[in-house]
């Protein structure tokens, strides 16, 4: 698909909010390095090393979460556990996609009062949306006790009731943090958090009181006490008035709407393959296909690290040095990525087996295969990060849109068919065939559209 790139109406709307020249610091490229100061050099260094550090812990605390339930209970409490992750993630994704991302965009483009007010609109919609979010799972626990559903889900529900609107903001809290590109700040934040988690975990796991909903209820606690203290220290950077909140919802929608319409999609796309898995065969299958998604996610905390401080990066190396720059930073970074992860890849394929066993015990062995193919679609979402964060750097969030549709489709249709089969392998395979071809078609589409665009400007 090959599109002439124009300035959206949201791009234009900044200038309500007294847009500036971004500072020259942020023109940066990875061929640029070379040829700057010593000292912003070694910023950049320092940046990348401290998001390196906070998702080591993010992954660590996530990681070792999944570890002591899957050890202190069944596999039917660790699949329940996993539907409840499940959703989380689905409105943590798509909270990132209507506020965290429009913010990551716009707030390089303020200063001052704009900046203060802009933030405060961001976490207006971020309470508002949290609200929203919380009624519907409210609506579905009450459901759930009526039968609807996975049995043993109600209890799961009832505690994302009391705490999902906690452990919303957290991720909103990391996503501002990124956003400014304060990753000294997130570390210590994360850190916080993990540690009590962690902690409550293995004290409930000593007890023999340890279950899903409990879990949930020390996370939303942990995550609640590290968002006030955060709230409190950074009160200066918000200022929260009602009529700029509508006014910038506005402006957020107009961009924010592809890249919500397109999150929707793609967590639809994937985040529902434990649900048909707890369908078709039980929340026992769900918990294996949870502990083989922990032993790839256990590898890549480098990974996440280094995509949580690029994307921001993404924004900036466009908003300060234009297309032309942007895209020769996306190529050299997916390059860059891809060598490092294959390696990974690599071990995962020849040991998946054993870790899955050493990790999570002997019960979840005999799953390497499944193992195998995730890594294989860890890689594949490695080199592809970039691609779509670019998409959405230059506000063409509807072309995500677009080809997130493949990946919905044949979850509904291949992958659908592939788990009711397969099971836990069916999942897998379904997971990779959709980020397969929408990876590559987003490349495509990416690298074909800011040529395109070049070639207009300069005859112009």
């Amino acid at each position: 698909m090959t599109t002439i790139l124009k300035d959206s109406d949201a791009a234009s709307d900044v200038d309500a909010h007294q847009t500036i020249p971004e500072e020259a610091e942020l023109a940066t490229g990875v061929q640029a390095l070379p040829l700057r100061s010593a000292s912003s050099s070694h910023k950049f260094f320092s940046q990348g090393f401290l998001s390196l550090a906070d998702q080591a812990v993010a992954s660590i605390t996530n990681f070792a979460t999944g570890v002591i339930i899957a050890r202190s209970s069944s596999k039917e409490e660790f699949g329940l556990y996993m539907l409840g992750f499940t959703l989380m993630l689905l409105v943590t994704d798509l909270q990132t996609s209507l506020i965290a991302t429009p913010y990551m965009v716009y707030a390089p483009r303020f200063k001052g009062k704009a900046h203060a007010l802009y933030t405060g609109s961001t976490l207006i919609h971020q309470v508002v949306f949290s609200l929203l979010a919380t009624l519907v799972v409210a609506c579905a626990a009450f459901a759930s006790g009526l039968g609807v559903g996975p049995r043993g889900l109600e209890p799961v529900l009832w505690a994302l009731t009391g705490v999902g609107a906690l452990l919303m903001l957290r991720e909103f809290v990391r996503r501002i943090c990124f956003a400014h590109l304060k990753l000294k700040t997130v570390f210590l934040f994360d850190t916080f958090i993990g540690t009590g988690q962690i902690g409550g975990l293995l004290i409930l796991a000593h007890f023999k009181l340890l279950s899903a909903s409990r879990a949930y209820w020390l996370i939303g606690l942990a995550c609640g006490l590290g968002t006030l203290c955060w709230l409190w220290t950074n009160r200066n950077l918000y200022h929260l008035r009602m009529d700029e909140a509508f006014a910038d919802l506005k402006r957020n929608w107009v961009f924010g709407k592809w890249v919500f319409a397109s999150g929707l999609l793609w967590t639809g796309s994937t985040n529902l393959y434990p649900w048909l898995l707890a369908f078709f065969h039980g929340t026992a299958a769900a918990g294996v296909f949870a502990a083989c998604l922990g032993v790839v996610s256990a590898s890549n905390p480098a990974l996440l690290g280094i995509q949580n401080f690029l994307g921001p990066k993404i924004a900036h190396v466009y908003a300060a040095s234009g297309q032309r720059a942007l895209r020769t930073f996306v190529l050299k970074i997916s390059a860059t990525l891809a060598v490092p992860v294959s390696l990974l890849t690599v071990a995962l394929i020849l040991w998946g087996d054993r870790f899955i066993a050493l990790l999570y015990g002997s019960r979840y062995s005999g799953n390497g295969l499944v193992v195998a193919i995730l890594a294989l679609n860890l890689l594949v979402t490695a080199v592809a990060f970039s691609f779509s964060r670019a998409l959405f750097a230059i506000e063409r969030a509807d072309l995500d849109f677009a080809l997130n549709l493949a990946a919905i489709s044949i979850m509904l249709t291949l992958g659908l068919w592939l788990v009711r089969m397969y099971g836990p392998l069916g999942a897998a395979l379904g997971l990779l065939a959709a980020n397969l071809v929408t990876s590559v078609v987003r490349a495509g589409a990416f690298l074909r559209l800011p040529a395109r665009t070049l070639v207009e400007q300069e005859a112009n």
